[in-house]
């Protein structure tokens, strides 16, 4: 055989396995094989960004986000810890894939990060010789707030009933008006911090509270906060039993007037809790058999939202409801008067005396009245049933009479 056809036939086969290994090596690298972003790996993966979309659990974002020094700067300058402890939140690992919720971050390195950021993670594979003491990428958000109102919306996602429920806001009226920091799901329920019942009744007033300080305090110090907070009692309302959660409702709005009477009957129209603490369902019902509880009953049954007849708050106050016994509340003996006046500017000293105090007549203390009643019992029925028994008479009187003369 010839020598020289020898030497070409093994450069060709050469330069065939040659290229066949390096499509190969090509297909591999190129074609989809990709690395995690660990900073102390010591080599610089392909830059061909990865989905996050199919990913399981969050063992690729912790890649990153494990590591203490990551920080990142809103467009505004505010820097932020990027760091996330998975020991800290062990909820976490029963939670959504980061990705469900960071919409904007469904690929990694995330989009706007790499061209000045590769060198933070992957600093072995530059001239430097030590980790870099700090790794601050950019963020694409104007805010923090503008971040936290971009997750809240992909709660939706999952919470479309709690969504629906949100359209009637007091909260979404106010975001509508321009107010972007009005409450959005992660300001009451947090992010990484999501649990089962994590929103208890003793947490409740103190979320709200980030927001309604002055509300807080005045609920703290009142009848139901005291106890709330100091004896632990849940039986007390909180604010999602008067307001709402999802379905937040506020003074302001028509309805919330005359549906306090109802928000306030669940518990006070309640014999068996109210037997718990001694107190009487008589103070509801004596509140609706009087006219005040009538008129704003009988307008709310038909309708009519626009009364202005007085409720439970008027008298008591809304946040700040304190015993009657104690001088400071509003319906202490010697605050009486004031308290009608808000309404009734002529009231006089004596004014007061006209209200029962939601007693009911049949008391020992009221013979005078219990007798009133009485007589008022038999009475009344008596007067009303002469008048019908009278105006039967007459009117059998004149058809009789009629009939008469048409026979003549």
């Amino acid at each position: 055989m010839d020598k020289k056809f020898l030497l070409k036939s093994l450069r060709v086969v050469s330069i065939l396995v040659g290229g066949i290994g390096l499509t190969v090596l090509g297909i591999l690298l190129i074609g989809g094989k990709t690395f995690p972003v660990f900073a102390q790996a010591g080599f610089l993966p392909s830059f061909n960004t990865k989905s996050l979309q199919g990913s399981g659990g969050h063992s690729d974002c912790l890649s990153c986000h494990s590591n203490p020094k990551l920080e990142g700067q809103f467009l505004d300058g505010e820097v932020v810890s990027l760091y996330f402890d998975i020991e800290s939140h062990p909820e976490s690992t029963h939670m959504p894939r980061c990705a469900a919720c960071h919409d904007e971050q469904q690929v990694y390195p995330h989009e706007g990060s790499v061209e000045s950021s590769c060198s933070l993670c992957h600093w072995q594979n530059t001239d430097q010789q030590e980790e870099p003491q700090e790794m601050l990428f950019r963020l694409p958000y104007p805010d923090e707030r503008a971040m936290s109102l971009e997750i809240s919306n992909a709660c939706q996602k999952c919470h479309v009933e709690k969504f629906t429920e949100s359209d009637d806001s007091v909260h979404l009226k106010i975001m509508e008006e321009g107010n972007r920091y009005a409450p959005v799901c992660v300001d009451c329920h947090s992010s990484h911090d999501i649990v089962p019942g994590g929103l208890t009744r003793t947490t409740i007033p103190m979320i709200c509270g980030k927001c309604h300080l002055s509300v807080y305090t005045s609920y703290k110090s009142s009848v139901h906060g005291s106890a709330l907070e100091n004896e632990a009692n849940t039986d007390v309302p909180t604010c999602g039993d008067c307001h709402g959660t999802h379905v937040v409702k506020g003074l302001d709005q028509t309805s919330f007037r005359v549906d306090s009477i109802t928000t306030c009957g669940r518990c006070h129209a309640d014999k068996a809790l109210m037997d718990k603490y001694g107190i009487s369902v008589n103070v509801f019902n004596t509140y609706l058999n009087d006219f005040h509880g009538r008129t704003i009953d009988y307008s709310r049954k038909a309708g009519n939202l626009k009364v202005d007849q007085a409720t439970c708050y008027d008298c008591h106050g809304v946040h700040n409801i304190l015993p009657p016994e104690n001088p400071s509340s509003s319906v202490y003996p010697a605050n009486i008067q004031g308290t009608c006046q808000k309404c009734h500017p002529d009231a006089g000293g004596a004014f007061p005396q006209a209200w029962l105090s939601h007693k009911v007549t049949g008391q020992d203390d009221m013979p005078i009245l219990n007798a009133i009643e009485a007589i008022y019992k038999i009475l009344i029925p008596v007067v009303i049933g002469g008048c019908v028994f009278y105006i039967g008479i007459d009117v059998r009187r004149r058809v009789a009479s009629e009939l008469k003369k048409r026979s003549i």
